[in-house]
């Protein structure tokens, strides 16, 4: 198995980063595993370069500094904070960059559910995933490991994007077609994923703005 350490470290190598940023901190298992020349992290809750939310950090910090090579997405567990952080992340991003989001592809309801209740908490992020994918005008997945590391590659074309209306959006749909819901690309896929040159589709302003 990978962590999401690993599948970072190897987009830090493939996409040659500098910069790196990661959302959500907690005690640094993550962070402190990633190889990087410069490293930012942002967490309200605990020791990290920027002691705010990410919506501060975003909205007073970000715009005054160089772009991010790789952005690690892995803060609050919510749908709509997930959806804001992510496309926050891309409008900071190097183009030949990405951006990694972590717990996409809960094991149970439980751990899927919005709020935390003990053990392993994903929270609704797997919704806030596909409201992404849909935002974004290029490639997206999640591999298929270490609780669902979804990766978003703004040079890659992107893949088809199923449209969900909100009332089909139940636990019980989400069982049945996940791999399509969330893009599913097993560990064995990765390297060809990341080593396939291919040009993208600029991403229309509109969608690559925060959502309100």
């Amino acid at each position: 198995m990978i962590f999401r350490y690993d599948i970072i470290n190897r987009l830090v190598q493939r996409t040659g980063a500098k910069r790196y940023l990661e959302i959500g901190v907690q005690g640094g298992e993550c962070f402190n595993r990633i190889r990087c020349d410069e490293k930012v992290s942002v967490d309200p809750n605990v020791a990290a370069t920027y002691v705010m939310t990410s919506d501060t950090y975003f909205a007073r910090v970000a715009g005054g500094i160089a772009p991010f090579d790789v952005v690690f997405v892995d803060g609050l567990h919510h749908r709509e904070q997930v959806l804001r952080d992510i496309l926050n992340a891309v409008r900071f991003l190097n183009p030949t960059g990405a951006v990694v989001v972590h717990d996409c592809d809960p094991p149970s309801e439980l751990a899927g559910q919005r709020e935390a209740c003990g053990g392993i908490w994903c929270g609704d992020v797997w919704q806030g995933w596909l409201d992404a994918r849909l935002h974004l005008q290029c490639w997206t997945g999640v591999v298929d490991t270490d609780l669902g590391c979804g990766l978003i590659l703004p040079w890659k074309r992107p893949q088809p994007v199923p449209h969900i209306a909100e009332e089909e959006r139940t636990w019980a749909k989400f069982q049945a077609t996940r791999a399509e819901w969330l893009g599913l690309v097993g560990v064995e896929e990765l390297e060809r994923v990341l080593t396939a040159d291919e040009p993208a589709e600029e991403i229309p302003a509109e969608d690559a703005a925060p959502a309100e």
